[in-house]
């Protein structure tokens, strides 16, 4: 008899336990927010690699080839750089237009931006085209590459 009601005082706890840790959990809200920005190989000694951006400003770059680091590194980006990576974002309209089609190119690398913001997810694959809005956007991630590569050789 003890130990049914132990049983179930235990039973008890873990039920009302997992329920409140169930409610705590994080959901997706405006804030969400991650960018990937990734180029392929190409025929000859294009840099590849693929980096990612998240909310919290932590950046992750991957060096696989030809990039001056090979490798993962890990940065956070400035409240200034990463607002203006918001910024550019939000002018680019990229979340709020459709995905272009481009035929791939011989001997071109893949220019893949990929960015989930709140509810919104969108990819887009480029190749030697790119949509003229998304030119000031796809500048700064490309300094922001050879910024880390560079910053991460002096280190």
């Amino acid at each position: 008899m003890k130990h049914s009601f132990f049983l179930f005082a235990l039973l008890s706890l873990l039920l009302f336990s997992s329920a409140f840790f169930s409610s705590c959990k994080s959901t997706k809200t405006e804030t969400n927010f991650e960018l990937k920005y990734a180029k392929s190989a190409c025929k000859g000694r294009c840099p590849v690699f693929d980096m990612t951006i998240k909310e919290d400003q932590m950046v992750v770059f991957n060096g696989r080839m030809y990039t001056t680091i090979v490798g993962i590194v890990q940065i956070k980006l400035s409240d200034e750089k990463y607002k203006k990576l918001q910024t550019l974002i939000a002018e680019s309209k990229f979340l709020d237009t459709d995905a272009i089609g481009y035929d791939r190119a011989f001997d071109y690398p893949a220019t893949t931006l990929e960015i989930t913001k709140g509810d919104k997810t969108k990819k887009q694959i480029m190749y030697v085209d790119k949509p003229k809005n998304l030119e000031p956007l796809l500048q700064f991630l490309d300094m922001l590459v050879l910024e880390i590569q560079a910053d991460s050789r002096t280190n």
